[in-house]
């Protein structure tokens, strides 16, 4: 046999174990080569490319909220001055002892209170003649009921034209009165002198101390 013809045949063989081993006839099948698929499909679907950057982008980061602070407590309610009028000796004396037993200072106060308005002509010197200038306001009108001549007093021998319960009605009368000539009539408040017991203290406070008692709610701003 000569060299080349062995050769040939060498090489003929090779082709044919080749060739066997590929079919997988020699018992093992060849592991296919992964990159060429996957080499392929970035060609085929080249959006499916990511380029990662070196460093990873900054979320932005919202900045801190201000802690929130708890709305200030109400200011306590205003001390005042408050003042019970009107009431029996018995009463006061109740009212001062629950506010002492209380911790709260009260005190007592005489205040001349307005009872009546009375419209007046000024004082004359002597008792006959305020009967005259009296019978002669009848000729003008005037109901000679409502007249009274004054006896004792600062106000002597002064005539009285009416004594009214409210302001308002002795005004008007007076108006009348001076329309008719009497120009110096007047009008004469009289007083009246009422016990009030004051205490500086909040109201709430004050008739839950009084709670019970039927003058609790009674009170008004002390007078000044």
């Amino acid at each position: 046999m000569t060299t080349l013809r062995f050769l040939f045949i060498l090489f003929l063989l090779l082709n044919i174990l080749i060739f066997a081993a590929a079919r997988g006839w020699l018992g093992f099948t060849p592991q296919p080569d992964k990159t060429d698929p996957e080499r392929i499909n970035r060609q085929v679907h080249p959006d499916r490319i990511k380029v990662l950057s070196q460093t990873p982008p900054k979320v932005p980061t919202a900045a801190p909220e201000a802690p929130s602070l708890p709305p200030p407590p109400p200011p306590p309610p205003a001390q005042t001055c408050l003042a019970w009028g009107g009431l029996s000796a018995s009463q006061n004396n109740r009212l001062l002892s629950l506010f002492r037993a209380a911790g709260i200072q009260a005190k007592t106060r005489d205040v001349e209170i307005p009872a009546a308005w009375k419209v007046r002509l000024p004082p004359l010197p002597t008792r006959e003649a305020a009967e005259i200038l009296a019978d002669s306001l009848v000729d003008l009108g005037i109901e000679k009921e409502t007249l009274l001549v004054e006896e004792t007093g600062p106000r002597k021998f002064a005539i009285s034209l009416g004594v009214f319960a409210n302001k308002a009605n002795a005004t008007r009368y007076l108006e009348t009165i001076k329309a008719k000539g009497l120009h110096n009539a007047e009008i004469e408040t009289r007083s009246t002198s009422e016990r009030y017991i004051e205490a500086t203290t909040i109201p709430a406070t004050a008739e839950a101390i009084l709670v019970g008692q039927s003058f609790a709610k009674r009170h008004k701003p002390c007078v000044p």
